[in-house]
């Protein structure tokens, strides 16, 4: 693996002040991959573009959307991401004071805060509505960390407060939806997306995507690229390539053997898509990133 980081909330709170900040960034191929930990928690909301994301030796894609929580001692990094806008709320427990206890309680948020649970990846896919709710969150935590105007601290707290209790109410809809089976919006992309997580070593067609959660091939390429911002060619290529780089990472494994178990027959097809994706050629790719 490429060199690891090591951030400390030292050189990124405000000395003297509530331990919250929120930033906005975009990360791109002509940036360097650093994978790097950090002394705090932190949760990443991807407003645009799209990354393979390494997470404590998982290699996942994410898309507009997506909203994860990472804990203090993570190892994480956007493996040559595409003109990916994020942002990073980052803070320390003590921040939430006296409410501590009873945010650890909510659906979703004690895996991640609760520091004797099982640490778990909660990554979650906001609905068009609510990303709205969430942007809004984050950029009013922006502006108060880089204003601080009169009561900012207040009001920083208050809306990391609104923002857990956000993510928490989407991951129980999330889970109720699964328990509940219902085929509505965010269902048919569920079934989807694990559909393609399942079968995206072989060769998979739109419509039998479709066909396999009931809607017709339009309808269902429509409805996946606003849900991704990919149609499902181009989502099925990624994360075959996501995949990929998450075994180029392994020592002793060849590059044929790593486009034959993501699902490229070809090789020098797989070389070729490898390197307009993330930037760089497989080969290049392993040798900078093994894990020893």
């Amino acid at each position: 693996m490429s060199q690891v980081n090591h951030l400390d909330g030292s050189n990124i709170f405000i000395s003297g002040h509530i331990p919250i900040r929120v930033t906005i960034a975009q990360h791109d191929t002509s940036k360097p991959n650093l994978y790097h930990t950090h002394s705090f928690y932190e949760f990443v909301y991807i407003d645009s573009g799209f990354s393979t994301h390494f997470y404590n030796q998982t290699t996942t894609l994410l898309t507009p959307g997506d909203v994860f929580g990472m804990r203090p001692g993570d190892v994480h990094g956007y493996v040559y991401p595409k003109n990916t806008i994020l942002y990073n709320c980052l803070f320390n427990l003590e921040a939430l004071g006296n409410d501590l206890d009873e945010i650890k309680k909510l659906p979703g948020l004690q895996q991640i805060l609760d520091s004797d649970s099982n640490p778990v990846w909660q990554r979650i896919r906001l609905g068009p509505a609510v990303r709205k709710d969430a942007i809004s969150y984050l950029e009013r935590m922006r502006v108060e960390c880089e204003q601080r105007q009169p009561g900012w601290e207040i009001k920083l707290k208050g809306l990391l407060m609104e923002f857990l209790v956000l993510f928490s109410r989407s991951f129980q809809e999330q889970c109720n939806k699964y328990e509940a089976g219902e085929y509505r919006y965010t269902q048919y992309m569920y079934k989807a997306l694990e559909y393609i997580e399942e079968y995206y070593t072989e060769s998979i067609l739109v419509e039998e995507i479709a066909a396999f959660i009931g809607l017709s091939t339009d309808y269902f390429s429509r409805m996946f690229k606003q849900y991704t911002g990919l149609t499902p060619v181009e989502y099925i290529r990624y994360i075959r390539l996501a995949k990929a780089a998450e075994l180029l990472q392994q020592p002793d494994i060849s590059i044929a053997d790593v486009a034959m178990k993501v699902g490229f027959e070809d090789q020098g097809y797989f070389s070729r898509q490898f390197k307009q994706v993330i930037g760089i050629s497989p080969s290049t790719f392993q040798r900078e990133n093994q894990i020893f």
